[in-house]
């Protein structure tokens, strides 16, 4: 799942790819097939008609999506490629100008023109919900001129491309005009310029989505894609051993891998993902509004331990700072927050003293709390176990409630709006891997405005962070951005309104009997235009 947790945000989908055979991954494309006549699926939900306003999940949702619809540019390594457009010009990082491709058309036949970029723009301006929805409140202009789109920006911004361009799906203006209520949009409005193009949905059986002959961009290498909806991640694996699926769209349980590793016609393709795991405070509630209280419990956490116990050692330890340290980011080096003995020693100085039970009692409380935890994520059930155990260790009581995506989405993050509040004490919860990608995303975790803090679901707020966050999103120039979320780490860190865990590394078991033409991409994993289409882009 790209987004750990469900709806994405509107941020930058940094696809990281080569566009070569091999990926930007760890491990070269497995030997086998690569090209298929149809190839099959799992997700584990489903992810609505597949437009930029109504799939459910960023990963696999959002990356489905931008199977159907184009984007102006993509990311490739340390920079952004043209896609739609033909380049992109700046000088000043606030004027964009894009001359876009000719002949590229919809998947009705009517050509993309200039006129559907500026509408898109507008149109998400307008309609800032749905899981990839983009935030374009930065652009201050955008018009056409012929076949050359340019964009104007209120202040200048050097990770506009990777951040807003990379991410935002082109619209037809012809089908998306008369939309609006974007949360209802149906499947008669997935009509992209993509290489694929949806021909089936049904929200039990999933989707089948047909080879686009006329994409401009490339060829298609797989005839057709049928997605099938498998919620248990058990039911997933057996169906691609016995070859019902040839591609699961979760990662391969750490439990699973080797026994799925020496099986002769399945292929595994591993990366470093940079999707977080999190333990999230409710700062709104009492006592997680002090943060003397959230570092004490965070100090009880040995996020080593949950790496090795809960992902069997395949994960990287949580940098209390969140940023992964393979980030493009590049974080500040910080130190290991785990130490019992100090976690005792804070919550003694808080005056939360043992009652009769041994759970420590805090004004007048017991510190006895609700931990919320999805219940088909088996890598977070069991690291929600282990967290209780640990905390109990200090005389911190944790009850697990184990709920369906749905639900624990309800209470921590209610119709995907932080203006509308939250209702838990703590919660397992995690951002996808392109939050880590880009500076300005990060911003949106921690500022107490709902409009800079669209992804603060911890309620937090801090007048000293607000001034870095105001710094970083008004930064001109990368080297001053970086700066800028360095020290945003630091305060992250220093306050904890929530305790990064882990991440997870990325492993996606395939039939290579059928079909081995999957690509690791940072950021996308192998769910990717570039797993299932050559393109031509020169």
């Amino acid at each position: 799942m790209i987004r750990q947790s469900r709806k994405f945000f509107a941020a930058a989908v940094a696809l990281w790819l080569a566009l070569t055979a091999c990926g930007t991954g760890t491990e070269p494309p497995q030997a086998g097939k690569t090209a298929a006549k149809s190839v099959t699926i799992a997700i584990s939900s489903d992810e609505g008609t597949l437009t930029p306003f109504t799939n459910q999940t960023g990963y696999p949702g959002n990356n489905l999506v931008k199977l159907i619809f184009d984007t102006l540019v993509i990311v490739q390594g340390d920079s952004v490629t043209p896609l739609l457009a033909k380049q992109i010009k700046t000088t000043d990082n606030k004027v964009f100008t894009l001359p876009l491709r000719t002949g590229v058309t919809w998947h009705d036949g009517k050509p993309l023109t200039a006129g559907d970029v500026v509408f898109s723009v507008e149109f998400y301006k307008k309609n800032m919900e749905g899981d990839s929805s983009i935030d374009v409140r930065p652009v201050e202009s955008v018009t056409a001129s012929g076949d050359t789109v340019t964009l104007t920006l209120k202040v200048p911004d050097p990770e506009f491309p990777r951040r807003i361009l990379a991410d935002m799906a082109i619209l037809p203006k012809h089908l998306w005009s008369s939309v609006e209520k974007v949360s209802e949009a149906g499947t008669d409005k997935a009509i992209g310029s993509g290489p694929y193009k949806l021909t089936r949905y049904d929200n039990a059986r999933g989707y089948t989505l047909t080879a686009n002959a006329s994409y401009a961009l490339g060829k298609p290498k797989v005839d057709t894609v049928k997605v099938v909806v498998i919620p248990e991640e058990s039911t997933q694996f057996a169906a691609l051993r016995t070859g019902e699926i040839h591609l699961s769209a979760r990662t391969v349980p750490p439990q699973q891998l080797q026994a799925l590793e020496r099986q002769p016609n399945i292929g595994v393709v591993k990366g470093t993902e940079f999707a977080s795991t999190l333990l999230a405070f409710n700062t709104t509630r009492a006592p997680f509004d002090k943060p003397e209280v959230r570092r004490a419990l965070a100090k009880a956490i040995d996020v080593t331990d949950l790496v090795k116990t809960a992902l069997l050692g395949q994960g990287t330890p949580g940098n209390p700072g969140f940023i992964h340290a393979g980030s493009p980011i590049k974080p500040g080096p910080l130190a290991p927050v785990h130490d019992v003995e100090a976690a005792k020693r804070e919550l003694d100085a808080l005056g939360a003293k043992p009652g009769a039970d041994g759970i420590r009692v805090l004004d007048g409380k017991p510190m006895s709390y609700e931990l919320l935890v999805q219940s088909t994520s088996t890598d977070r059930l069991r690291s929600a176990e282990l967290i209780r155990d640990m905390l109990k260790t200090v005389g911190v009581a944790v009850k697990i409630a184990s709920l369906d995506s749905d639900s624990l989405d309800a209470k921590v993050w209610p119709d995907y709006d932080v203006r509308k509040g939250r209702n838990y004490d703590m919660s397992m919860w995690g951002w996808s891997a392109p939050v880590m990608l880009s500076s300005g995303t990060i911003a949106q975790l921690v500022a107490s405005d709902p409009d800079d803090g669209s992804l603060n679901i911890v309620g937090f707020k801090n007048d000293h962070v607000d001034a870095t966050v105001k710094t970083l999103i008004s930064a001109p120039t990368m080297e001053a951005k970086t700066a800028a979320a360095k020290q945003l780490q630091a305060q992250i860190a220093e306050q904890l309104p929530f305790l990064t865990l882990y991440y997870r590394n990325g492993a996606y078991a395939f039939r290579k009997d059928v079909y081995s033409g999957w690509t690791w991409q940072d950021g996308s994993a192998v769910l990717n235009k570039f797993s299932l289409a050559d393109f031509k882009l020169q």
